[in-house]
């Protein structure tokens, strides 16, 4: 995927925000283990963020990162997760007005491992931060445990890391669904909305042919009082051709709003490759 930044026009800081070489793969695989299909969806994102300043901007040489890999069972186990880890260096912006360039960001650096327990009837997250002194060295990592419960009587529970991967699994003729997920920063396991809407059709250019794929636009955000931003996703319409889904219902487009009114990142499907 190419990602793109769609800068807002009426931000929430005094400071501006550009990304730029933003690349997104991901790949999911099954495996049969003990008798059981078991897959695995990783998911690399790299991309350099620049902060601008009174005429000062960033080094145009850093890198954030975000890497994920999560393990879960096939659609006859609705699809529940076994494993998570995830891991973050980047440089977030703040939400509030500054006075120096290196006041437009927070660096962060940590990762989230999470294990489900009982047969997923609860889990365990291990968020590891790896903070820096002063003069830029990097200090001891901390770490700190959460434990909650999972309740799977009236919804479904997903791992937030599978969560674009789940979507593709439901079915053309699934208008909403609502799934659990944790949010290990708020230490809750939250409600999550997903509606699909009606169909349209799109030019993409994939592996270098142009194409016409139809799609369904989708809809996800937090079923709570104050549910934040809404991501909007496209996934390649089940079509059947010679008994083959020739779209594999592959995310084709992604849209994540920022915090703060700062804009959008845009990722967009350049290739793929199917092994089977």
């Amino acid at each position: 995927y190419d990602v793109t930044f769609e800068a807002s026009a009426s931000s929430f800081v005094n400071y501006t925000l550009d990304y730029k070489n933003g690349v997104y793969t991901t790949n999911l695989a099954g495996e049969v283990v003990n008798g059981e299909l078991i897959y695995t969806y990783t998911t690399v994102l790299s991309i350099t963020p620049l902060f601008t300043f009174e005429g000062k901007t960033t080094d145009p040489e850093w890198v954030d990162t975000v890497t994920s890999e999560v393990k879960f069972k096939a659609t006859n186990y609705g699809l529940q997760p076994i494993s998570s880890k995830k891991s973050l260096i980047n440089h977030t912006p703040v939400g509030n007005s500054v006075t120096a360039l290196e006041e437009c960001y927070r660096y962060y650096h940590y990762t989230l491992e999470t294990t489900y327990l009982n047969d997923c009837t609860s889990g365990k997250t291990v968020i590891t931060s790896y903070p820096l002194k002063e003069d830029g060295t990097a200090d001891k990592p901390i770490p700190n445990e959460y434990e909650f419960e999972i309740d799977q009587d009236k919804f479904s529970y997903l791992d937030n890391e599978q969560l674009l991967a789940a979507v593709r699994c439901i079915r053309n003729a699934t208008t909403s669904a609502k799934v659990n997920v944790y949010s290990p920063f708020v230490n809750t396991v939250q409600k999550v909305s997903i509606t699909f809407n009606a169909d349209a059709s799109k030019e993409f250019t994939l592996n270098g042919e142009t194409k016409t794929i139809t799609y369904r636009p989708v809809s996800i955000v937090l079923d709570e009082q104050n549910p934040g931003t809404t991501q909007v996703v496209w996934i390649a319409k089940y079509e059947e051709v010679n008994g083959v889904n020739k779209n594999r219902n592959v995310m084709l487009y992604l849209e994540t709003p920022l915090s703060y009114n700062l804009g959008t990142m845009k990722y967009t499907l350049q290739s793929m490759n199917y092994t089977k």
